[in-house]
């Protein structure tokens, strides 16, 4: 091994334990001694708990028998094969997060040094390990960390794909891909993010080949959902390809109570449906809300938005002083060097261009269903290589006009 390469691993190293250290410590120390956060104050944990023991005990991937396919399956899982090996205590999955959420801030160096230089990716890392917001959700039974790292990955492999689009490239990034929506079904507006950015790209080059990508990595991420597609068929007798909640987020985020976050009002006529019913009656029901006061729904739209862009917590159990600065000061300097960095690199805006439409996304999807900073977690990682990327460019500047 040559002295680069041990450096680098030495890095890599430091960042792992680095970031292992910091998030152990939060979840066996801070988050309940210092913090006083509870651990069931998000309302799905309970859920995705009580999934993944119904696995375990033989019931199946289901929270209730009158909910068989509210939830994803991907994390109850995950959360199940912890259990199975180490015990329903908090300390091993708080222990397995902690390890993913470190893997992610390594993952992040690979990805920031593909795309831009190996620098980018070193400081990218490293913001990664101290930002607050990836090490508290390592403390929680919820989907954030491990879809984090699935989308981090699936991301790094697209870009790798590009590259060298040979076959096995192709498949493992349509598994991941199939895994990440598995993990997080809103994930599905990534597939149209793929399909624009390979449209847009093959305007300049390659459109065989463009759509060669494009054929093989969408028909492995189908299979790779399809086995859970096929599950929910034979539960419902219906095609029901992910879940049942989308009508009931939509209905939450846009119903004549709504304040574009989370709403606990529900009709009373889909307590005599069925799951699926359910699912259908809200979606349709939402549209006739939205159909009676469009006004209104444009209104929810911007606040929607405001919520997910907000450099505050807006729930109100985090809206203690200490939580908004917490907040502030890691959100806004972020915010500010990514979108200077954005601008640096404007011309070289083709290899970021997934990276763009993935902000869109999940800016679109939070504004048409429920607005949380929560939901903007997983685009960090790429907000935080473009912020990197601009720090590198100061201190070059700054260097430079040092030794003049």
């Amino acid at each position: 091994m040559d002295n680069f390469k041990k450096k680098e691993l030495m890095f890599l190293i430091f960042i792992f334990c680095f970031a292992f250290a910091l998030r152990v410590s939060y979840c066996f120390f801070f988050k309940e001694n210092i913090l006083h956060i509870q651990t069931h104050i998000f309302g799905d944990t309970q859920d995705y708990i009580q999934i993944a023991n119904n696995f375990l005990s033989g019931k199946g991937l289901i929270s209730s028998p009158d909910r068989i396919a509210y939830r994803p399956p991907l994390y109850p899982l995950f959360l199940s094969g912890v259990y199975y090996l180490f015990g329903n205590g908090y300390w091993p999955i708080r222990i397995i997060q902690s390890i993913l959420d470190a893997l992610t801030c390594v993952m992040v160096y690979f990805l920031g040094r593909m795309v831009l230089n190996k620098q980018t990716g070193e400081i990218a890392s490293f913001i990664c390990v101290i930002y607050p917001f990836f090490i508290f959700f390592t403390g929680f039974e919820l989907t954030e960390t491990l879809f984090i790292f699935l989308l981090l990955t699936t991301i790094y492999l697209f870009q790798r794909t590009k590259k060298n689009p040979n076959c096995r490239n192709m498949i493992i990034t349509g598994i991941s891909l199939g895994m990440s929506i598995l993990c997080h079904p809103s994930l599905t507006m990534f597939v149209f993010v793929l399909l624009i950015t390979l449209a847009i790209s093959a305007l300049w080059r390659g459109w065989e080949n463009r759509f060669k990508i494009i054929g093989i990595v969408l028909t492995v991420t189908i299979l790779t959902i399809l086995p859970w597609s096929v599950r929910n068929f034979y539960h419902f007798k219906k095609f029901v390809p992910l879940t049942t909640m989308s009508g009931r987020t939509f209905w939450e985020g846009n119903n004549p109570y709504s304040s574009g976050g989370p709403c606990q009002y529900w009709p009373e006529e889909i307590q005599n449906l069925s799951e699926v019913e359910s699912d259908k009656y809200l979606t349709k029901t939402t549209i006739k809300v939205i159909k009676e006061d469009p006004t209104r729904f444009l209104k929810l739209l911007v606040i929607k938005f405001t919520r997910f862009w907000n450099v505050k917590p807006n729930y109100e159990g985090f809206s203690s002083p200490l939580y908004n600065l917490i907040s502030i000061f890691s959100y806004i300097p972020i915010m500010v060097t990514s979108i200077w960095g954005m601008f640096l690199t404007k011309k070289i805006w083709r290899s970021f261009l997934i990276f763009y439409l993935l902000f869109i996304s999940f800016t679109f999807t939070s504004m048409i269903f429920v607005g949380s900073i929560r939901y903007r977690t997983p685009i960090m990682p790429f907000m935080i290589i473009f912020s990197a990327y601009t720090l590198k460019w100061i201190y070059n500047k700054t260097f430079s006009l040092a030794k003049k």
